[in-house]
C-alpha cells in the first residue's frame, strides 16, 4: 500500500514547458528540421545521457527511415529510437504507430533493400544491426511520445515482447510522466523522491531491525508491493543505482527470474532463489501494534534490484492468467537509513548479481582517484567525474570553481585513445577501454597534462564541427538560402559529421611527427593559451586536404566508410603526403606554422 504525498502522476505543467523551450532552443541551435527532429535530440542527449556530438552522429535523417528516429551501438545491446513529439501531451500513440515501429526490425534484417532507401544512415544502421545479431546482441526498441500511449497500443507492446524475439528483444514505453521524470531528476542534487512516503505490509515474524550508525531492517515482503512502487515511480526508483534494466536475454539471470515467477510451483521459492532488494532511504519506522505489521519508509531509492523490479513487471506483462500471482512470491528487502556521503560506497558493493560495468568498476580504482585529485587542484582546475551523479552533487559555489567544465572518465578514456591509437575502437567499443585496454590508457605514471591535452583538443575539433553540422542541417533544411556552388562546398565536408574522435587522432598524429614524440612534456608544453588557435589551424588544414580527397567523394556510406581503421590509416597517409609535397614545393615545414618549437629535455 502506497501513500500519495504529492500526485506524481500528472506531469508538472512548469517542467512540460521548459521541456519544450530546450527542444525549440536545440532545434533551432542545429538547424534542425523541425521541433521533432529536435525531440529526438533532447531524449538522447538527457534520457541516454549521449553528449551533443554522439547524440548527432545517432539521428537517422531521411523521409524514408522507417520509424526510426536513432540508432544507438553499445558494447552489449543494440538500441532502436522512435519520438513522436505532440503539442498537446494528452494526444495518444496508437497501435498502428507501435505495429510500424516493430517493423523497423524487418528493415535492418536486409541492408540492400535498405540501401535502395538511400538513406546513407539508415544502411549503415542495417549494416552494424546485422553484425550484431549474428553476435546475438540484445536489441532495445525505445519508444517515446511526448503525450501518452492507448490502450491498444499497450497491447500491441505486450504482444510483441511476448513474441519468439522475447529472449532478445524488448520493446518499451516512454510517455510524458516518464519524460518530465527524466528531466525533473536531472535538477535534482538529491534523492528525487526524498519527499515521498510508502507503506508496506511485511510477513509477520520475517523482518530483524539493525540499530547502530546506520538503522536498517530486513524484511520478507511480497512481490507486489515491489510492483506497486514500480507502477507508481517508474525509473526514478532508480536514480542512485549504477545501472539501469540489462534486459531478459535467454539463459540470463533476468531471464531465469522471469521464468521462476511465471512457473507456478517455481515462484513459491523466488524467496530462496533470489538476493533481494536493497534501498537506501531517509527514515524508517515499524508498526508492530497491528497485523500484519507495517513498515513506512520515507525517501527511499533502490541502489541494488533494478533487475528484479523490472523482472517482476515483465513477468506479470507475460502472464496469460491474469494478476495475482506476485501475491505467492516472496522477497527479502533491506532499507538502509543512511547519510548521503555513505551512498556511493553502499551502491557499489551491494550489486553483485549482475556484473557492474567495467567503467563502473574502475571509478574506484586508485590511480582514477589520484587524477580525479590532481585535477582539482591543477591551474585552472578540473572536475573529473568518475561517479554517475558526482557532479550534481556538489554546491553551487563548489561548481563555481571549475570553469573548465566536467571532464566525463569514459569519454577521457576516448578522447586519449583516439589521440594516441585507434579512434575506432575507442568509439565503438567504449566498455573494453576499461578492461581490455585500461593499462594501456591510463599508466601508472600518466600525467594529468596527458589527459587534458586531448580532452581540449577534442573540445575544439567538437566546436568546428558543430559550426558545420550547423550549416549542413541549413543546407537539407533550405537548400535555396545558399548557391550552388556553396552548397557543393558545404557536402565536401559531410565527412565531419562521423568524424570527431578521427580529426583528434589526425592531430595526434601529426603533433608526434612535428616533435618526432610524444610525452607528457610535450603535453605540458602545448597547454596554453594559444593552443585553442593552433589546433583550429590544424584542424581548417586537414580539412582543407580532405575535402578533395577522392576516396571520401566516392565513398557513399561515409558513416561506414569511416568505422574502419584500415580506411582512416588511408586517410591520414593521404595529409601525411600532402604535408610532404607542400615542404617539398616551399622548402619549409607547414608543421611548424602551425605547432611551437618545443625544446625537449634529454
Amino acid at each position: 500500500m502506497i501513500r500519495k504525498k504529492k500526485d506524481l502522476s500528472e506531469p508538472n505543467t512548469d517542467s512540460i514547458k521548459s521541456i519544450k523551450e530546450d527542444v525549440k532552443y536545440l532545434t533551432k541551435k542545429e538547424n534542425l528540421l523541425n521541433n521533432g527532429k529536435g525531440f529526438v535530440l533532447w531524449i538522447l542527449m538527457n534520457y541516454f545521457n549521449l553528449n551533443s556530438e554522439t547524440a548527432s552522429s545517432c539521428l537517422i535523417d531521411g523521409p524514408n527511415d522507417k520509424g526510426i528516429d536513432a540508432f544507438i551501438e553499445e558494447d552489449e545491446t543494440i538500441k532502436i529510437v522512435q519520438c513522436k513529439f505532440f503539442d498537446d501531451t494528452n494526444k495518444k500513440v496508437g497501435s498502428k504507430k507501435v505495429g510500424l515501429f516493430k517493423g523497423c526490425l524487418d528493415w535492418l534484417k536486409e541492408p540492400e533493400e535498405v540501401k535502395k532507401l538511400n538513406v546513407p544512415k539508415f544502411h549503415e544502421a542495417a549494416l552494424t544491426f546485422c553484425e550484431r545479431w549474428n553476435e546475438e546482441v540484445e536489441v532495445h526498441l525505445h519508444f517515446f511520445a511526448f503525450g501518452k500511449f492507448s490502450s491498444e497500443a499497450n497491447q500491441e507492446r505486450i504482444v510483441f515482447n511476448n513474441s519468439e524475439l522475447k529472449e532478445r528483444v524488448q520493446m518499451y514505453f516512454h510517455d510524458i510522466e516518464d519524460i518530465v521524470a527524466v528531466y525533473n531528476s536531472k535538477l535534482q542534487v538529491e534523492n528525487p523522491l526524498v519527499d515521498e512516503e510508502v507503506k508496506i505490509e511485511l510477513i509477520h515474524g520475517e523482518y530483524f531491525v539493525k540499530t547502530e550508525s546506520m538503522p536498517s531492517i530486513v524484511a520478507t515482503i511480497r512481490g507486489k508491493d515491489i510492483l506497486a512502487m514500480y507502477k507508481k515511480y517508474g525509473d526514478t526508483l532508480f536514480e542512485r543505482n549504477i545501472r539501469f534494466y540489462k534486459g531478459a536475454r535467454k539463459g540470463s539471470i533476468n531471464a531465469k527470474i522471469i521464468d521462476t515467477v511465471l512457473d507456478n510451483d517455481e515462484r513459491r521459492k523466488f524467496w530462496y532463489y533470489n538476493n533481494g532488494i536493497s534501498f537506501v532511504c531517509r527514515d524508517f519506522s515499524l508498526n508492530e501494534t497491528v497485523t500484519p505489521p507495517i513498515l513506512t519508509v520515507q525517501g527511499f531509492q533502490i541502489i541494488n534490484g533494478c533487475q528484479t523490479t523490472v523482472c517482476l513487471s515483465d513477468a506479470i506483462q507475460r502472464y496469460e492468467n491474469g494478476g495475482g500471482i506476485l501475491d505467492e512470491v516472496q522477497m527479502v528487502v533491506r532499507f538502509i537509513k543512511a547519510p548521503v556521503k555513505e551512498v556511493d560506497l553502499i551502491t557499489l558493493y551491494t550489486n553483485s548479481q549482475n556484473p557492474v560495468s567495467e567503467i563502473q568498476l574502475k571509478s574506484n580504482d586508485p590511480l582514477q582517484k589520484r587524477i580525479k585529485e590532481e585535477l582539482a587542484k591543477y591551474t585552472p582546475p578540473y572536475f573529473y567525474s568518475i561517479k554517475e551523479g558526482d557532479w550534481q552533487k556538489l554546491s553551487q559555489k563548489c561548481k563555481k570553481k571549475f570553469n573548465k567544465g566536467v571532464m566525463e572518465m569514459s569519454e577521457v578514456a576516448q578522447a586519449i585513445y583516439s589521440f594516441t591509437t585507434d579512434p575506432a575502437f575507442a568509439r565503438r567499443w567504449k566498455n573494453k577501454l576499461f578492461s581490455e585496454k585500461y593499462y594501456e590508457i591510463f599508466k601508472k605514471d600518466i600525467s594529468v597534462e596527458e589527459l587534458i591535452l586531448p580532452w581540449e583538443i577534442l573540445k575544439v575539433v567538437n566546436d568546428e564541427i558543430s559550426k558545420y553540422r550547423r550549416e549542413f542541417n541549413k543546407l537539407k533544411k533550405s537548400p535555396n538560402s545558399f548557391t550552388e556552388q556553396e552548397g557543393k562546398e558545404i557536402l565536401k565536408k559531410e565527412f565531419l559529421l562521423y568524424s570527431n574522435l578521427i580529426i583528434l587522432h589526425f592531430i595526434g598524429k601529426l603533433i608526434k611527427k612535428r616533435y618526432r614524440q610524444y610525452s607528457s612534456e610535450i603535453a605540458k608544453k602545448l597547454l596554453n593559451k594559444k593552443l585553442e588557435g593552433r589546433i583550429t589551424k590544424i584542424f581548417n588544414y586537414i580539412v582543407g586536404i580532405l575535402k578533395f580527397s577522392e576516396k571520401l567523394e566516392q565513398e557513399t556510406n561515409l558513416s561506414r566508410f569511416l568505422k574502419n581503421f584500415e580506411n582512416i590509416t588511408t586517410l591520414y597517409n593521404e595529409i601525411e603526403k600532402a604535408v610532404e609535397m607542400e615542404r617539398a614545393r616551399t622548402r619549409k615545414d607547414p608543421l611548424e606554422d602551425m605547432l611551437p618549437k618545443i625544446n625537449i629535455s634529454e
